[in-house]
């Protein structure tokens, strides 16, 4: 019952996205332009050992400062250290992370440098459990090129693991570092 309300919540997220983008809401659009960023970083899963991670972005602009996108990236999720402490680990199953997103970013520019902010909405798959995620972040973009930027983003993402009583909240931290660029 707990997942079905947070299916609702995220269709309910999508489609007013959607309504928005369709009811002109950004009519002042200037360029639109498609922006895709691989990048490769450290995934920091809470109460888990740190690993690097392999992702993609991919952005909508709706001008200068709003885009609209989505991600999807992957890690692991290993306890070997706390295996040897205490010779078991707290949580079994898959230690691979899955984590995909839908995600609003609004921009800064400041001369030809863009810092950004992120709010996401999506799904973590972490140890055969998955959980609807909120996502904040920060970035900032780099021109190299005409149709180029490096690129960094720090995001939080955030959820919740576990039933009942044994339930906790997740703080999981991306750091991502890449080379973005447009498609026309």
């Amino acid at each position: 019952m707990k997942n079905l309300k947070y299916i609702i919540t995220y269709i309910f997220f999508i489609k007013i996205i959607i309504l928005a983008a369709n009811a002109n809401l950004f009519a002042q659009v200037s360029s639109r332009e498609h922006e895709l960023y691989p990048h490769t970083g450290l995934y920091a899963a809470d109460r888990f050992q740190n690993s690097l991670n392999l992702g993609v972005v991919y952005d909508y602009h709706f001008d200068r400062r709003l885009s609209m996108g989505a991600s999807f990236g992957f890690a692991r999720a290993g306890q070997e250290y706390v295996q040897k402490v205490l010779s078991a680990a707290p949580e079994q199953g898959s230690s691979t992370v899955l984590y995909y997103n839908g995600r609003i970013t609004y921009a800064v520019p400041f001369g030809k440098i863009i810092p950004y902010g992120i709010t996401a909405l999506g799904v973590t798959r972490q140890h055969s459990e998955s959980n609807l995620t909120f996502s904040l972040g920060i970035g900032t973009k780099f021109p190299i090129g005409k149709t180029t930027y490096l690129r960094y983003e720090i995001n939080d993402h955030i959820f919740s693991s576990g039933k009942d009583n044994t339930s906790w909240t997740n703080n999981n931290m991306e750091f991502s570092i890449g080379v973005s660029f447009f498609l026309q």
